[in-house]
């Protein structure tokens, strides 16, 4: 096991002042970030960038929630899954549609809006460029703000994916694996 040893609760000044910034906006630091807060400046810009496209980027909530899952589930990632399963149903995703990301079927049958972004996000998973007819579809849905948002949600998630990974972070006791 990698799992990296808690430090939360012997920070060094600078390091707590991350922690609280941290802290302030996500209420708590736990999961990848009580990892990264073992580089306090890395983990103070990661958090900044998964802050904003959480918290201040222009996606609406529900498509956000979307490509957050379908991009854990699509690396198989059972903490990011656990912790977005439950946003992306208070943001208003259907929990019919989390259960047909989590179970890997067919996303062609989702409403409209669902299906762009959800294709987008898999192109991006595949590493693959963008048709221009669907990226047209999603600038017409979300605008290029909200288009490029799902990019990098793609993205981020993956790279915090890889550090969940990396550091053995398991669930919370007692939380089944979702898959």
């Amino acid at each position: 096991m990698a799992r990296l040893p808690d430090i939360l609760g012997s920070l060094e000044a600078e390091a707590k002042k991350v922690y609280d910034r941290i802290a302030s906006k996500r209420g708590r630091i736990g999961g990848p970030f009580a990892a990264l807060m073992h580089h306090p400046p890395l983990a103070e810009r990661v958090a900044a960038v998964g802050e904003y496209l959480r918290y201040d980027a222009t996606l609406p909530g529900d498509i956000r929630e979307l490509a957050i899952i379908i991009t854990a589930r699509h690396v198989f990632q059972p903490y990011e899954w656990v912790a977005h399963a439950a946003i992306a149903i208070r943001e208003g995703l259907p929990e019919e549609i989390v259960e047909q990301v989590r179970t890997r079927r067919d996303l062609s049958t989702l409403p409209a809006r669902y299906v762009r972004a959800g294709r987008l996000v898999q192109h991006v998973l595949a590493r693959e460029s963008i048709p221009q007819a669907l990226q047209d579809e999603v600038v017409s849905e979300v605008g290029e703000s909200g288009m490029v948002e799902l990019v990098v949600l793609a993205g981020y998630y993956q790279a915090i994916a890889a550090v969940l990974f990396a550091f053995d972070v398991p669930l919370a006791a007692g939380t089944p694996p979702p898959f």
